[in-house]
């Protein structure tokens, strides 16, 4: 009897535990190891850089460890006190690598905590074997970089065979690379954020093309955008958050017209607060929207994070685009950066609106515990075809690379603990990293397989 009552029990807990025998069940360790080494046999999208020219690179006074850290951990330089003066010897002087260390390393022992830190950190170990960052090792990290830049195809080296870059979405069309890998999307900035005078005529300098009346503004916007069809752009660059909040309303004509005379009239030395300009400044977005929408074009909003000193974070708030999105349903938005710090906000908008995607581009290097909290949130709120899992956002291939591998560790760990926990199966969660990672960008920005 007591035989017949061990064998019930052991057949209750047998199928109380879903029919997995012990033999069968798998860690969380070795589900995030074989997770992960899925993920190392895809090829990716980077959905957004700000590549410099490796050739260009060398003829710099950033042609030194520098490169690793001039691009955003001078953000943190800065928050640990560094004098912004300080950069123009950085940037601009023939400083050794060893005067250049004097000037950073009272600031770097104070930041060096930080993720864009650990990206510098990261990319000088793995690619240049230089474990630590001091006053003895920059000498022999500048030669290495030099080395690496100076002897050819370091720049495919990294992205196409270290990372796995299929395609990489370059921000603007200035890196000087033609290569059908690598797609560009392009801004309107100078239409966009219009305070002034002589920012209307320098583009009708540029131009070659006079701009008299608001019909003539428009005209050349419309000019800019052709060219951009022409270059073969694949999407629009909205990146309005650096210089006044991302809130727009329908402007009528006649309002926007008179801002347009007050300041077509005006000295060239005129300018205009950004509160007064906004009714031009939206009505000038709405015509960019048009031009989008009638293209098929994706539009790309940068919100959350914004890179600098003093910027103001409630400018960059995602929610303020509500009203953008129901206005063009026809329109694929794409919010970069996570919107950190406003992920929940992210989540109900992509949630709610089918015209509004996910882009984790740079959050890895803001935040890895960012992105793997909502990263974990969106996989449970967001249906996973409208996110995009990874984009450098950073101007040199080395920490391009180190992103990727912060990228990947989050992204593994997420999606296993999503195996572990039942939420997925081990296919639907291999699956997820192909689309994240690959065929959504893919799809969205219309990627033909290579």
């Amino acid at each position: 009897m007591r035989r017949v009552v061990l064998l019930f029990i052991f057949l209750l807990a047998f199928h109380n535990s879903g029919g997995q025998s012990p033999a069968n069940l798998s860690s969380g360790h070795d589900i995030t190891k074989r997770i992960r080494e899925f993920i190392d046999t895809l090829k990716i999208i980077d959905t957004h850089e700000h590549l410099l020219n490796p050739d260009l690179v060398r003829k710099t006074n950033m042609f030194d460890f520098f490169l690793l850290m001039n691009h955003y951990y001078y953000n943190d330089l800065l928050s640990a006190g560094m004098p912004q003066d300080y950069f123009i010897q950085l940037y601009n002087s023939n400083l050794s690598s060893r005067e250049k260390w004097k000037i950073i390393e009272p600031y770097w022992n104070k930041s060096s905590n930080t993720s864009f830190a650990r990206i510098v950190k990261t990319g000088a170990q793995r690619l240049y074997n230089i474990s630590e960052i001091n006053s003895t090792t920059v000498d022999l990290l500048t030669r290495r970089i030099q080395s690496a830049y100076n002897s050819g195809g370091w720049f495919k080296q990294i992205l196409r065979d270290s990372c796995r870059i299929e395609y990489l979405i370059q921000d603007g069309d200035d890196l000087g690379i033609k290569e059908d890998w690598i797609r560009y999307v392009k801004r309107f900035s100078c239409w966009l954020n219009v305070r002034s005078k002589y920012s209307i005529d320098s583009l009708a300098v540029e131009q070659v093309e006079p701009i008299f009346t608001l019909e003539d503004y428009v005209k050349s916007l419309q000019t800019e955008f052709n060219k951009g069809l022409k270059e073969k752009m694949i999407a629009v660059k909205i990146n309005t958050a650096y210089s006044r909040p991302i809130s727009f309303e329908q402007t009528d004509v006649s309002v926007a017209r008179k801002v347009f005379r007050t300041l077509i009239t005006a000295d060239e030395d005129f300018e205009l607060t950004w509160d007064k300009a906004k009714p031009l400044q939206d009505y000038m977005m709405f015509q960019l929207l048009d031009m989008a929408k009638k293209n098929k074009l994706p539009v790309i909003f940068h919100t959350g994070l914004l890179a600098g000193p003093g910027n103001d974070i409630r400018y960059s708030d995602p929610l303020l685009l509500t009203n953008i999105f129901r206005a063009y349903p026809e329109i694929n938005f794409i919010l970069f950066h996570g919107s950190y710090p406003y992920g929940g906000g992210l989540s109900t908008l992509a949630k709610n609106y089918s015209n509004v995607y996910i882009d984790m581009n740079w959050v890895y290097a803001i935040s890895p515990t960012y992105a793997e909290r909502y990263l974990n949130e969106w996989l449970e709120t967001v249906p996973v075809s409208k996110i995009m899992a990874f984009g450098g956002d950073y101007n040199c291939v080395e920490n391009i690379y180190a992103e990727y591998l912060v990228a990947r560790q989050v992204i593994a760990r997420v999606l296993a603990g999503k195996v572990s926990d039942g939420f997925m199966t081990e296919p639907e969660a291999r699956n997820a990293a192909r689309m994240i990672l690959h065929d959504n960008a893919a799809a969205i920005y219309r990627l033909p397989q290579q």
